[in-house]
């Protein structure tokens, strides 16, 4: 694992600055949660060329959000308009994940409409996310797609609704506190 890339790439942007609180006891770690992949994520290969993900979640709840910096490639290109039709097009795979896991038709999935969404240092994101009922818990799975140069950002987040936690406002607060912050 290349850890110090990672750590430096992570090191760019910020979560929780000094004027803001942070929520309530999370965890933060860039090694890959084990509780992840029984939520059906995929742990990163130890070959992976570049692992740059960041990981916070409540260890109450099990809520989270996943942070993921790829570089884009050479001559990609990016606007607000193709940033959001890519986040939108997520949402069919996200619907076939569920089947396959699932079955079909097991799970019914209320679908938000794709927004775009504010990040500190970041031109382009837009946010989409699904809610669904599954073995009795309710949730609310997200994903947010954003590019600034030279990188492409991928945010996962996934809230398990849980009576007396507010793991969504914690989520904002976490979202708010984000910057990419450019290295001079």
């Amino acid at each position: 694992m290349h850890l110090g890339h990672s750590l430096n790439l992570l090191s760019s942007f910020r979560l929780y600055p000094s004027s803001q609180r942070e929520p309530k006891d999370p965890k933060t770690t860039t090694e890959f949660p084990d509780f992840l992949e029984e939520l059906g994520y995929d742990k990163p290969f130890s070959t992976d060329k570049e692992q740059t993900e960041l990981y916070a979640y409540n260890p109450e709840t099990k809520s989270n959000i996943n942070f993921d910096f790829t570089p884009a490639g050479r001559y990609a290109t990016f606007n607000q308009k193709k940033i959001e039709l890519l986040t939108t097009m997520a949402t069919e795979s996200m619907k076939a994940e569920l089947e396959k896991e699932h079955g079909k038709g097991v799970v019914k999935v209320e679908v938000s409409p794709t927004e775009p969404i504010s990040l500190k240092g970041v031109p382009y994101a837009a946010k989409r996310y699904v809610t669904y009922t599954l073995k009795g818990l309710k949730r609310e799975q997200g994903w947010i797609y954003g590019f600034t140069e030279p990188y492409q950002i991928f945010i996962l987040y996934m809230i398990f609704e849980k009576e007396g936690v507010n793991d969504r406002q914690d989520l904002k607060k976490i979202l708010d506190s984000f910057e990419v912050v450019k290295k001079k």
